[in-house]
């Protein structure tokens, strides 16, 4: 089950499992019940997630442009090696900023 945690202003979701099409549907679920309004800034923390497929991919770029749309912004951080690799070969990486570690990820919003 993946985790929805508030950090201040920032919201830290923390996939459980492969970020997969089957997943998209619960983590969209998990984004709606955030408070309405406010500027949505998140970071994706990918330490529990040991892939990622083609559907997580383009989940992951809608979320940052719909964000960004409201004046937010996505982050994603502790991304492992496969992971970074599937990011880095898609240019997904390029595209949503990417972290270390959580603390940097919140860092970065200030």
């Amino acid at each position: 089950m993946s985790r929805l945690d508030r950090h201040g202003a920032v919201t830290v979701l923390r996939p459980a499992g492969p970020l997969r099409a089957e997943a998209i549907e619960g983590l969209d679920n998990q984004i709606a019940s955030m408070p309405p309004g406010g500027v949505p800034y998140i970071v994706i923390d990918l330490s529990e997630t040991p892939l990622i497929d083609g559907a997580g991919l383009e989940w992951i770029l809608e979320l940052d442009e719909s964000s960004c749309r409201r004046g937010g912004c996505v982050r994603i951080c502790s991304v492992g090696e496969l992971c970074r690799d599937i990011l880095r070969i898609t240019s997904v990486g390029s595209s949503v900023q990417q972290f270390d570690d959580l603390t940097a990820a919140l860092g970065s919003f200030s």
